[in-house]
């Protein structure tokens, strides 16, 4: 199975509330918070964005473009981001790979790999919620 949604509308609202799950992740968050950065993560076949700032006091997740440039920013397929967050496909050999078009300061973001079992069993509990 790949990405369960196809609808742009139905896609981007999936990513956003599984986004936002992750921030109940304390190593997640503490994670994506020590970065102090504003990262766009654009995911493509839907095409969804949302951005991660960790700028301030909290990380927070963004539907629209929070303001500032982008310290980093990862595309990548809504297929791809499936298969990372179901445990099928490994997000380092993704990135050596070129399956994540990374830009901007990534290195920080490419040591948050090590929150990634974390992630994915957020991510199965979330599909089995959603009977997916």
């Amino acid at each position: 199975m790949g990405f369960p949604y196809t609808d742009p509308q139905q896609a981007k609202q999936f990513v956003l509330e599984f986004a936002n799950r992750l921030k109940d992740v304390k190593e997640i968050y503490e994670g994506w918070s020590a970065l102090k950065m504003l990262v766009g993560i654009h995911i493509k076949q839907p095409d969804i964005d949302f951005w991660v700032d960790a700028r301030g006091d909290r990380m927070q997740i963004c539907e629209t473009h929070p303001g500032g440039e982008e310290d980093a920013s990862l595309t990548l397929t809504a297929d791809l981001f499936h298969k990372l967050y179901t445990g099928q496909e490994n997000a380092l050999l993704a990135f050596t790979k070129r399956q994540i078009h990374p830009k901007g300061r990534v290195s920080g973001i490419i040591q948050l790999t090590r929150t990634m079992p974390h992630a994915v069993q957020a991510y199965k509990q979330f599909l089995s919620e959603r009977g997916l």
